[in-house]
Protein backbone atom coordinates (compact mmCIF):
# COMPACT_ATOMS: atom_id res chain seq x y z
CA UNK A 1 0.00 0.00 0.00
CA UNK A 2 1.00 3.49 -0.99
CA UNK A 3 2.26 5.88 1.51
CA UNK A 4 -0.69 8.86 1.96
CA UNK A 5 2.75 11.09 0.92
CA UNK A 6 2.89 9.06 -2.31
CA UNK A 7 -0.93 10.17 -2.68
CA UNK A 8 -0.43 13.86 -3.09
CA UNK A 9 -1.85 16.32 -5.70
CA UNK A 10 1.12 17.77 -7.94
CA UNK A 11 0.40 21.03 -6.33
CA UNK A 12 -0.07 19.67 -2.64
CA UNK A 13 3.54 17.81 -4.05
CA UNK A 14 4.77 21.28 -5.03
CA UNK A 15 3.60 22.87 -1.44
CA UNK A 16 5.83 20.08 0.49
CA UNK A 17 8.79 20.65 -1.89
CA UNK A 18 8.53 24.25 -1.39
CA UNK A 19 7.82 23.84 2.53
CA UNK A 20 10.64 21.00 2.88
CA UNK A 21 13.34 24.19 0.90
CA UNK A 22 12.57 27.25 3.36
CA UNK A 23 12.95 25.04 6.96
CA UNK A 24 16.30 23.66 4.99
CA UNK A 25 17.29 27.32 3.99
CA UNK A 26 16.45 28.82 7.72
CA UNK A 27 18.04 25.62 9.38
CA UNK A 28 21.15 26.03 6.85
CA UNK A 29 21.00 28.99 5.14
CA UNK A 30 23.13 28.50 2.03
CA UNK A 31 24.49 25.04 2.78
CA UNK A 32 20.67 24.34 3.15
CA UNK A 33 20.38 24.73 -0.63
CA UNK A 34 21.02 20.82 -1.66
CA UNK A 35 18.95 18.29 -3.70
CA UNK A 36 19.60 16.04 -0.98
CA UNK A 37 19.24 17.59 1.87
CA UNK A 38 15.66 19.08 0.50
CA UNK A 39 14.71 15.54 -0.38
CA UNK A 40 15.14 14.37 3.26
CA UNK A 41 13.20 16.83 4.57
CA UNK A 42 10.44 15.85 1.96
CA UNK A 43 11.27 12.20 2.38
CA UNK A 44 11.02 12.48 -1.79
CA UNK A 45 13.37 11.29 -4.15
CA UNK A 46 15.92 13.79 -6.54
CA UNK A 47 13.77 12.90 -9.06
CA UNK A 48 10.61 14.02 -7.93
CA UNK A 49 12.11 16.84 -6.75
CA UNK A 50 13.59 17.16 -10.55
CA UNK A 51 10.28 16.12 -12.17
CA UNK A 52 8.67 19.36 -10.41
CA UNK A 53 10.97 21.79 -10.43
CA UNK A 54 13.26 21.20 -13.57
CA UNK A 55 15.83 23.79 -12.22
CA UNK A 56 16.79 24.81 -8.71
CA UNK A 57 16.13 28.65 -9.55
CA UNK A 58 12.50 27.78 -9.98
CA UNK A 59 12.37 25.73 -6.84
CA UNK A 60 14.25 28.88 -4.72
CA UNK A 61 11.75 31.35 -6.60
CA UNK A 62 8.95 29.86 -5.48
CA UNK A 63 9.98 29.13 -1.46
CA UNK A 64 10.99 33.12 -1.89
CA UNK A 65 7.35 33.65 -2.90
CA UNK A 66 5.40 31.41 -0.35
CA UNK A 67 7.89 33.28 2.20
CA UNK A 68 6.55 36.76 1.39
CA UNK A 69 3.28 35.41 0.89
CA UNK A 70 3.25 33.63 4.45
CA UNK A 71 4.39 37.19 5.72
CA UNK A 72 2.13 39.39 3.99
CA UNK A 73 -1.18 37.34 5.21
CA UNK A 74 0.26 37.33 8.60
CA UNK A 75 0.64 41.16 8.40
CA UNK A 76 -2.38 41.61 7.12
CA UNK A 77 -4.14 39.19 9.80
CA UNK A 78 -3.00 41.42 12.54
CA UNK A 79 -3.98 44.75 11.09
CA UNK A 80 -7.47 43.32 10.64
CA UNK A 81 -7.76 41.96 13.98
CA UNK A 82 -6.56 45.20 15.91
CA UNK A 83 -9.66 46.54 16.79
CA UNK A 84 -8.29 49.47 18.60
CA UNK A 85 -6.53 50.46 15.50
CA UNK A 86 -8.40 50.25 12.61
CA UNK A 87 -8.18 54.36 11.74
CA UNK A 88 -3.90 53.96 12.43
CA UNK A 89 -3.15 50.52 11.33
CA UNK A 90 0.30 51.94 10.79
CA UNK A 91 0.71 51.83 14.40
CA UNK A 92 -0.32 47.90 14.35
CA UNK A 93 2.58 47.29 11.72
CA UNK A 94 4.91 49.36 13.50
CA UNK A 95 3.98 47.30 17.29
CA UNK A 96 4.36 43.60 15.80
CA UNK A 97 7.23 44.35 13.59
CA UNK A 98 9.82 41.89 16.03
CA UNK A 99 7.60 39.93 17.03
CA UNK A 100 8.43 35.80 16.10
CA UNK A 101 5.65 35.56 13.55
CA UNK A 102 6.32 38.64 11.59
CA UNK A 103 10.05 38.70 12.17
CA UNK A 104 12.43 35.99 13.86
CA UNK A 105 16.47 35.88 13.19
CA UNK A 106 16.26 32.20 11.74
CA UNK A 107 14.09 33.33 8.67
CA UNK A 108 17.68 35.90 8.01
CA UNK A 109 19.49 32.54 6.75
CA UNK A 110 16.46 31.91 4.27
CA UNK A 111 16.53 35.49 2.71
CA UNK A 112 19.69 36.11 2.36
CA UNK A 113 19.62 32.59 -0.27
CA UNK A 114 16.77 34.52 -1.74
CA UNK A 115 18.43 37.84 -1.86
CA UNK A 116 21.46 36.86 -3.20
CA UNK A 117 20.26 34.87 -6.01
CA UNK A 118 18.45 38.10 -7.19
CA UNK A 119 22.00 39.30 -8.10
CA UNK A 120 22.38 36.97 -11.09
CA UNK A 121 18.92 35.13 -12.01
CA UNK A 122 16.64 36.65 -13.86
CA UNK A 123 13.71 34.54 -12.42
CA UNK A 124 14.65 35.89 -8.80
CA UNK A 125 14.96 39.70 -9.81
CA UNK A 126 11.46 39.41 -11.30
CA UNK A 127 10.05 37.73 -8.57
CA UNK A 128 12.07 40.13 -5.84
CA UNK A 129 10.35 42.92 -7.90
CA UNK A 130 6.61 41.18 -7.74
CA UNK A 131 7.06 40.91 -4.08
CA UNK A 132 8.72 44.50 -3.41
CA UNK A 133 5.87 46.35 -5.31
CA UNK A 134 3.29 43.74 -3.51
CA UNK A 135 4.42 44.70 -0.23
CA UNK A 136 5.11 48.71 -1.39
CA UNK A 137 1.47 48.62 -2.29
CA UNK A 138 0.45 47.57 0.78
CA UNK A 139 2.65 50.13 2.97
CA UNK A 140 1.18 53.06 0.62
CA UNK A 141 -2.27 51.60 0.99
CA UNK A 142 -1.62 51.56 5.16
CA UNK A 143 0.07 54.90 5.28
CA UNK A 144 -3.38 56.51 3.09
CA UNK A 145 -5.31 55.39 5.73
CA UNK A 146 -3.17 56.36 8.80
CA UNK A 147 -2.28 59.60 7.88
CA UNK A 148 -5.45 60.86 5.78
CA UNK A 149 -3.78 64.86 5.96
CA UNK A 150 -0.02 63.58 5.07
CA UNK A 151 0.88 66.03 2.21
CA UNK A 152 4.23 63.64 1.36
CA UNK A 153 5.11 61.17 -0.72
CA UNK A 154 3.34 58.05 0.78
CA UNK A 155 5.78 55.91 -1.81
CA UNK A 156 8.73 57.51 -0.69
CA UNK A 157 7.36 57.52 3.33
CA UNK A 158 6.65 53.54 2.49
CA UNK A 159 9.98 53.31 0.72
CA UNK A 160 11.94 54.65 4.23
CA UNK A 161 9.57 52.26 6.15
CA UNK A 162 10.63 49.10 4.49
CA UNK A 163 14.23 49.69 4.47
CA UNK A 164 14.45 51.06 8.00
CA UNK A 165 13.00 48.18 9.37
CA UNK A 166 15.00 45.78 7.04
CA UNK A 167 18.10 47.44 8.22
CA UNK A 168 16.71 46.97 11.62
CA UNK A 169 15.85 43.17 11.18
CA UNK A 170 19.29 42.82 9.67
CA UNK A 171 21.07 44.45 12.62
CA UNK A 172 18.78 42.65 15.68
CA UNK A 173 19.58 39.44 13.60
CA UNK A 174 23.35 39.51 13.54
CA UNK A 175 24.61 41.56 16.68
CA UNK A 176 21.38 40.95 18.97
CA UNK A 177 22.78 37.90 20.54
CA UNK A 178 19.64 36.29 20.92
CA UNK A 179 18.32 39.37 23.23
CA UNK A 180 14.67 40.84 23.07
CA UNK A 181 14.31 43.81 20.07
CA UNK A 182 13.42 45.70 22.57
CA UNK A 183 16.05 48.27 21.52
CA UNK A 184 15.23 48.07 17.68
CA UNK A 185 11.13 48.09 18.38
CA UNK A 186 12.29 51.40 20.14
CA UNK A 187 13.88 53.11 17.18
CA UNK A 188 11.12 51.84 14.70
CA UNK A 189 8.50 53.27 17.73
CA UNK A 190 10.89 56.63 17.31
CA UNK A 191 9.84 56.72 13.56
CA UNK A 192 6.46 56.11 14.14
CA UNK A 193 6.04 59.25 16.52
CA UNK A 194 8.39 61.70 13.94
CA UNK A 195 6.19 60.69 10.85
CA UNK A 196 2.29 60.86 12.80
CA UNK A 197 4.03 64.10 14.50
CA UNK A 198 4.92 65.67 10.77
CA UNK A 199 2.09 64.51 9.09
CA UNK A 200 -0.26 66.40 11.46
CA UNK A 201 1.63 69.11 11.39
CA UNK A 202 -0.40 72.51 9.78
CA UNK A 203 1.16 73.16 6.65
CA UNK A 204 2.86 76.69 6.42
CA UNK A 205 1.23 78.97 4.08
Amino acid sequence: MKKKSDRLSPPERRSQLIEATLICLMREGARGLSSRKICAQAQVSVGLLNHHFSRQEQLVAAAYEESSRRHHETLRARIQADAQNQDAPIKTLVSCAFEEDIMHPDQLRAWVVFWSKTIDSKMMRATHDRINERLQSYLIEVLAQSLPNCAGDLRVLAIEYSALVDGLWLDWSLNGKHQSAELWQTILNQWLDRTLALASAPVPD
